[in-house]
This record gives C-alpha cells, sequence and structure tokens, in this order.
C-alpha cells in the first residue's frame, strides 16, 4: 500500500490532533470549488444530460424516504432521537462526491446528478419537515442553500468548460488528478480539525452522551452507504452501485449543522460533525481498496 493511499487517513488523524486548524474552515468552500473544477475538467456534459432521467430521482426520494423512516420509527421511543436521527440522514449528497468517485474512477457524472437533484428537492422540501417535524416558529427559507449550492456547482463548471477550450498541449502540461487528491487531503484534514474542535467546544454534554451521538451517527452513516448498494442495485442491475451508495452515503452534512443551528438544540449539531469523520474514514478506506486492485 502506498503513500498514496494512506494520505486520506493520515489527513483525518492530522485534523483530529490539530482541533486549531479550524481557525482555517473558511478555506473550506473555496477549496471545494477548486477540488470541483480539478474533477469537473474530466465531466462530460453529454454523459450529464443522459444521467438526466427518471431513474436519477430515486436517488433523491430514497434520500428523504429514509429520513422520514428513521423518524417514524423512533419517535415512539425518544422524539429528540428521532429529530437527530431525521436531520442527519436527510443532507444531501456532499459536493465533493463526485470528487471522491472520480479517485474510486466510477461514473462522475451520475453522482453530480445526484448533488444537483438531491440539494434541489432537500431544499424545497425543508420547510415543510421543519413547521411539521420540528414545530417551528420559524421557516427555513430555501433560497439561500439552493443559491449556494448551484454557485458551488456552476461556476467550477463553467471554468472547467473553459480550460477544455485551452491547447491540448497547455492542458497536459498540469496533472489536475493529483491536485485534486492533495486538495482533498487538505479539505479531510480542516473537516477533521473543525468536527474535533466543535465537540471540545460543546461543554453541555457528558462523555458517555458524545459518545451516544457519535454511535447513531455510525449507525446512519453504514445505514445510508449500505442502502445505496442495494438500491443501485436494483434499479440499474448492480452496474452503478458504487455511485449510488457514495450518493446516498456521502453527506452534505453542513446542511444539516445549518439547520440545525438555525431552528433546533444546537447539541444535535455533534451527530452531523461526526457523521463527517465516519464518512471520511470510509471514504479513504474504498480508496485505500481500490489502490491495492490497481497495479502502481
Amino acid at each position: 500500500m502506498g503513500l498514496k493511499a494512506l494520505l486520506p487517513i493520515i489527513a483525518i488523524i492530522i485534523g483530529a490532533l490539530l482541533p486549531q486548524l479550524a481557525h482555517f474552515s473558511d478555506a473550506i468552500r473555496p477549496l471545494l470549488m477548486a477540488l470541483l473544477f480539478a474533477t469537473f475538467i474530466h465531466l462530460n456534459l453529454h454523459h450529464v444530460w443522459q444521467h438526466l432521467r427518471p431513474q436519477a430521482l430515486w436517488v433523491a426520494i430514497a434520500n428523504i424516504t429514509i429520513a422520514l423512516a428513521w423518524y417514524a420509527l423512533l419517535m415512539p421511543v425518544d422524539i429528540s432521537l428521532a429529530r437527530l436521527y431525521f436531520i442527519t440522514a436527510i443532507a444531501p449528497t456532499a459536493a465533493a462526491a463526485p470528487a471522491v468517485i472520480s479517485f474510486l474512477g466510477r461514473n462522475i457524472e451520475y453522482v453530480t446528478v445526484s448533488v444537483i437533484l438531491t440539494n434541489s428537492l432537500v431544499a424545497l422540501s425543508i420547510p415543510l419537515f421543519s413547521s411539521w417535524l420540528f414545530e417551528s416558529d420559524r421557516s427555513a427559507d430555501p433560497l439561500p442553500m439552493v443559491q449556494s449550492v448551484a454557485l458551488l456547482l456552476a461556476v467550477p463548471l463553467l471554468l472547467a468548460q473553459l480550460w477544455k477550450q485551452l491547447p491540448q498541449s497547455w492542458q497536459a502540461a498540469i496533472n489536475w488528478r493529483r491536485i485534486s487528491l492533495i486538495i482533498w487531503v487538505i479539505l479531510l484534514t480542516l473537516a477533521s480539525a473543525t468536527a474535533n474542535d466543535f465537540i471540545r467546544q460543546d461543554n453541555t454534554l457528558s462523555a458517555l452522551s458524545i459518545a451516544a451521538i457519535a454511535l447513531h451517527a455510525l449507525i446512519i452513516c453504514v445505514v445510508n452507504f449500505s442502502l445505496g448498494r442495494l438500491l443501485g442495485r436494483w434499479i440499474h442491475r448492480g452496474q452503478l452501485a458504487r455511485e449510488v451508495s457514495q450518493s446516498l452515503g456521502h453527506k452534505n452534512t453542513m446542511f444539516a449543522v445549518w439547520f440545525i443551528l438555525a431552528f433546533l438544540n444546537p447539541s444535535f449539531a455533534l451527530g452531523p460533525m461526526f457523521y463527517i469523520v465516519f464518512q471520511n474514514l470510509y471514504n479513504a478506506y474504498q480508496i485505500v481498496t481500490v489502490a491495492k486492485e490497481v497495479p502502481s
């Protein structure tokens, strides 16, 4: 196993050991846009259009259905736990998911469509859920989130298409796959540091309560990735199992954190923050596994 395969795990460990790096969390968004630019350079827009078909909607529908199922299952037991599971599970596909799936050598276009559909559907439906499930006095405005996600995707996509118009010799001079891996490792370090810093700053919960929230986040993470594989095998006859798994499991947890801080008990935000750690550990595991399969 080479150093390249170990880099994601090393990044997560460094972030956990250096929570002070959370001070640089403002760099996450521009770095994510740079990562998407490096990913979208290899994107075929014609293939994206081909994947915009009814089957692609299943991922977005499943994303919300799984969250509602968690809520219905746990509500009779513990309403707070039901809300924690719901708001963590309903988070849409992360904008970084296409980059991760590209490291795995899989279908970037399919996951990109999932990012667009899940973020749009969740953003439009969350005001309904905020008043129905959480009895909130305020209603979440979906427009800022839709604008934010659209900008995050549109700018790198446009720049990538412009880059493709440059002479081939210029394009070949830069190894964007290597650069994208470096950017992703930096993002993992910052995300891990931010999660650790958030946990350290919350003094209202006992160690046992924090451990319980971490366990619940792990359960949600395992279920999302596992159901995604099953759904992919069912809808696409196994051909896109990993892509659907990534679409359902790799969450835009910052959305969940925003909603929790705006409308719910702030301690609930620990769930999505732990989810960041678990999903990135799994992503690192996938990359390590693929690296073993590919001769160096």
